[in-house]
């Protein structure tokens, strides 16, 4: 019987431990220095850029696979731009947050799958198949962009704090993917990005184009 209870108050002790590592390692929320300049277009979030795409309408002639993907994503925000993916493991901050002071114009919740957003087969590093959640903003400029946050393969929630027609300040936490895995950037055509492959950003912090 006192073996029992030893191993009953472990797996508490260790449920506890895990709950509170969980609270305030994975959910921490450091404070950013914001730059509270609209012509700079902040990182939305922590993490790895993996990579750096152009994409333009006229080129995109598949309905299937990839091309797909890409043609309704980006089709409300231009009919050129940039693909910017980054890759958010564990130890990253999981909260997002605006990169410039804009309005959200619509959200869309789209359900899929939950593999693992590290390994990719296409050239955009993006997981086109799992769940993610679509945020198209505009600025007062009328300057549109999209977020897109991609669920993987640990993390299995989504959650944005925004709703259409909110305001939204650069810098502001607007949404959270628990436990890491994925942001896609789509920029209108005309933005140059100054970020780079390989880069680790910050959110609300590193500069990723001029807006």
């Amino acid at each position: 019987m006192k073996f029992f209870y030893r191993i009953l108050i472990f797996l508490l002790s260790l449920s506890a431990l895990f709950l509170g590592y969980y609270k305030v390692w994975f959910l921490r929320q450091p404070e950013r220095n914001i730059p509270n300049n609209e012509g700079v277009f902040v990182s939305p979030c922590n993490g790895k850029i993996v990579a750096i795409k152009n994409w333009n309408q006229a080129s995109l002639v598949e309905t299937k696979g990839d091309f797909g993907a890409i043609n309704v994503w980006t089709s409300d925000v231009d009919t050129a731009g940039t693909i910017i993916s980054i890759q958010m493991d564990v130890t990253n901050v999981h909260f997002q947050r605006a990169p410039v002071s804009s309005v959200l114009v619509t959200e869309q919740y789209v359900p899929g799958s939950f593999n693992n957003a590290v390994q990719m087969n296409n050239e955009y590093g993006i997981r086109f198949e799992n769940e993610n959640n679509q945020l198209l903003f505009e600025t007062s400029e009328g300057k549109k962009f999209k977020l897109i946050q991609i669920a993987g393969f640990v993390a299995r929630r989504i959650e944005d704090y925004v709703q259409p027609e909110q305001p939204v300040k650069q810098g502001e936490v607007i949404g959270l993917i628990k436990l890491g895995s994925q942001i896609t950037v789509i920029l209108p055509h005309g933005t140059p990005v100054t970020a780079k492959v390989g880069d680790v950003v910050i959110d609300g912090e590193t500069p990723l184009a001029q807006f």
